[in-house]
């Protein structure tokens, strides 16, 4: 039997011998074949593998001899040409018999690699030229086939025709400004320009490689940018939405050429819906930055008011642009940058809060915060964003209006509260210690400005948005209960705030008398009195208007009655 290494001969005069010793063994396998007897089976396979080698050698040997002709020795100086082919065809037939014979080749194989890459290269130069004229590649394409490249000339063909729409964009369309006709246009002429080189590409390969690989080049395309310069270029003269209704347009022009829910399947059928669906997929990013730039509008109200049109819009439109399945994931896209954005902005604006605004214009800011709620809870619906920024920023901002008007209250009445209580709490020997005091005048306007307050906060509650915004502040604050707060239960919680920053007020006046570096000051029993009637005109007060009870209040009302029981 015939060893394998017989193959790895290098030289002539090695195959030579190869041949020599596998033909005497042939030659005695069939002597022993020719006996009277039946061989054994041992032996017949010995005939047939001395057969077969038999054959790879002589297969060797040919494909040796072409490697040693003149054309292949000097391959490399050959000038590039379509006379080179059989040449290249011939070394590449052959080399590949050597490799699948396992034997190594005299011939320096990486030359002939080089070589046959700089010709197809020139090829590939010829296509660039012909590409676009029918029939003209066929003998372009035997060329590659010829070596064993037709991968090659496919992977060149969706280049060409990936850089031939980009031509398509580039074509003068100054008379189509408008994004419907500029978007209509390029449907058109992109559908007809992917129709005809499909039949030219069906010359090739079967229909479905045909379109496959077309259908790669323009999802290449769409991804590359260009299209998306297109639409960027069509949208800068819009300044309001009849964008999205030319866009719109484009879609509905579709459906009514192909037919309601038709044309899921990708196919050449329906090739407009294909590129249809790349311009839409293209719009997102130019479509969200015009919209966003579209609504900077001055007043907060106004912008509210745009805002909430224009997400309403927005997503109504989106919704029967895109199709059913990509819809929402089109519609967040879009939507969630101009939400951030905008709910940036509003937490950037300069906080107009000075002394000189009126209650009234802080309480109408809490409407603009239940307005912004109401926004943002349909933008949670739509989108079915549960998280994210752009709902903490609204959330923060929207808290902040209501502490704005909460702040803005308690400052109507402590303001014309004294800073410290040396200024109204004086030492008087006048007083009869059996006199019973009066309260002091600013507890008493004290009071009489909150109940002036009830008035103000009952007719914002009124409004709607304002207890919207109140609803979700308190629910904010008190979020181990599960109920929703009523409008008394909203009423008390925001009351309760204001007068708890009365009660420090009067607190510190007392505090800044009776006790000084952590020293408690001895004081005169009507003085005490004073304190001590304060204290509980402001309760009282507080529990008739049902303002709660607050817990430092009731401590130094505790306090200054065990003062003056030890006076007493």
């Amino acid at each position: 039997m015939i060893s394998t290494g017989f193959l790895r001969g290098k030289g002539g005069k090695l195959i030579g011998h190869e041949i020599s010793l596998l033909s005497s063994c042939l030659q005695e396998n069939m002597s022993k074949c020719t006996i009277p007897y039946a061989p054994h089976e041992e032996q017949l396979v010995q005939l047939d593998t001395a057969k077969r080698n038999l054959k790879q050698l002589t297969r060797l040997l040919d494909a040796r001899q072409i490697f040693d002709s003149e054309d292949s020795q000097k391959l490399k100086d050959r000038a590039i040409d379509d006379s080179l082919l059989p040449t290249l065809v011939a070394i590449g037939e052959n080399l590949k018999i050597i490799k699948e014979l396992g034997a190594v080749p005299k011939f320096d194989a990486e030359s002939f690699h080089r070589t046959k890459d700089r010709y197809l290269a020139w090829k590939g130069t010829e296509f660039a030229v012909k590409f676009d004229s029918p029939g003209a590649l066929d003998d372009i394409f035997e060329a590659f086939l010829t070596l064993n490249s037709v991968n090659d000339f496919f992977r060149l063909y969706q280049h060409h025709f990936d850089q031939s729409l980009n031509a398509l964009i580039s074509r003068p369309t100054e008379e189509k400004r408008s994004l419907k006709e500029i978007g209509g246009f390029f449907v058109t002429q992109a559908a007809d320009h992917f129709r005809t080189h499909f039949g030219s590409l069906c010359k090739y390969c079967d229909e479905k490689e045909a379109f496959t690989r077309l259908l790669d080049a323009w999802k290449s395309f769409v991804k590359n940018g260009e299209l998306e310069k297109l639409i960027e270029v069509s949208i800068e003269n819009y300044s309001n939405y009849d964008l999205l209704n030319d866009l719109k347009m484009i879609v509905i022009k579709e459906l009514e050429r192909n037919g309601e829910g038709e044309g899921e399947e990708e196919s050449i059928e329906n090739i407009e819906r294909i590129i249809v669906d790349g311009l839409l997929e293209s719009a997102k990013k130019p479509l969200a930055e015009k919209l966003t730039a579209m609504r900077s509008i001055p007043e907060v109200a106004s912008n509210l008011e745009t805002f909430s049109h224009l997400l309403r819009e927005v997503s109504h439109q989106i919704q029967e642009i895109y199709s059913e399945n990509e819809g929402q994931k089109y519609m967040i896209s879009i939507l969630e940058p101009i939400f951030l954005d905008y709910t940036k902005r509003l937490l950037r604006m300069e906080d107009n809060s000075t002394q000189k605004v009126k209650l009234e214009e802080y309480l109408e800011r809490i409407s603009l915060a239940g307005q912004l709620s109401g926004i943002m809870e349909e933008y949670k619906e739509k989108t079915e964003i549960k998280g994210g920024q752009e709902l903490k920023n609204s959330k923060k901002w929207m808290n902040e209006r209501v502490k704005d008007a909460i702040r803005a209250s308690h400052r109507f009445v402590t303001d014309k509260m004294p800073n410290h209580g040396s200024e109204v709490y004086k030492e008087s020997t006048d007083l009869p210690k059996s006199a019973l005091p009066t309260p002091q005048d600013f507890v008493v306007t004290a009071t009489q400005n909150l109940l002036h307050l009830l008035r103000f906060w009952e007719e914002a509650l009124a409004n709607e948005n304002t207890k919207i915004a109140l609803q979700n502040h308190v629910t904010e604050a008190n979020k181990e209960s599960p109920e929703i707060p009523d409008d008394d239960q909203i009423f008390a919680a925001i009351l309760d705030k204001i007068a708890s920053h009365v009660v420090k007020k009067l607190v510190q006046s007392i505090n800044d008398v009776w006790s000084t570096d952590g020293k408690t000051a001895t004081l005169s029993k009507g003085l005490v009195k004073e304190f001590l009637c304060d204290a509980e005109y402001l309760r009282d007060a507080l529990v008739d208007l049902r303002a709660g009870s607050h817990q430092n209040l009731d401590t130094v009302i505790e306090k200054l009655r065990e003062q003056l029981k030890t006076m007493n």
